[in-house]
């Protein structure tokens, strides 16, 4: 069989993009609860819960469940831990569960790497990024999909959906409808 018969192809079939956690006019805490400006605000901390059943719902449905997650790591030019502690609780959970992997390597500037690594792997992928970084993720990609040019800054509670259509991606937006003030599907 060959790759015009549909054979397998490298890569993952569905990437999910997320953003961090709440951050803005409240200061954060670290999960001790100490205070941390590059931490979660305590309505990040209750979405980061809350998106665990979310991804990993009770009735079964296993749409969005990630084999792999990848968050941006910590470093000089890229100092929040927000993007980490959102997906805790939900890595937390999964390796509970039986395990998934996880990434920390990149820096938020890093999206070509990113996406390199990214497409080396299998299944769905879980990426929760700073959100002024996300779109640049996504025109990474082999044959990018059509998608806005930026993430919307005052939302937090979009998920971005890339699934594989033939040599490329679709792309569609989807909402997390998680906490008080979220839409709702």
């Amino acid at each position: 069989m060959n790759a015009s018969d549909g054979a397998a192809r490298s890569g993952p079939n569905r990437i999910l993009f997320i953003r961090h956690g709440e951050l803005h006019e409240t200061p954060g805490f670290n999960e001790h609860g100490i205070p941390n400006d590059q931490s979660l605000t305590v309505r990040g901390w209750q979405r980061a819960g809350a998106l665990v059943r979310r991804v990993c719902p009770q009735n079964g449905n296993r749409d969005l469940v990630p084999d792999v997650v990848f968050a941006s790591g910590v470093g000089q030019d890229s100092p929040s831990l927000r993007p980490q502690q959102t997906i805790a609780p939900l890595v937390e959970f999964l390796h509970g569960a039986g395990g998934v992997n996880t990434c920390f390597t990149f820096m938020k500037h890093d999206a070509d790497a990113l996406m390199a690594d990214v497409m080396r792997r299998s299944g769905t992928v879980l990426i929760a990024w700073e959100h002024s970084q996300i779109a640049a993720c996504i025109a990474a990609l082999p044959t990018p999909p059509r998608h806005p040019d930026k993430w919307p800054d005052d939302r937090y509670d979009l998920i971005w959906r890339l699934d594989r259509d033939g040599d490329g991606w679709s792309f569609s937006q989807g909402l997390q409808s998680v906490l008080s003030g979220d839409e709702q599907a």
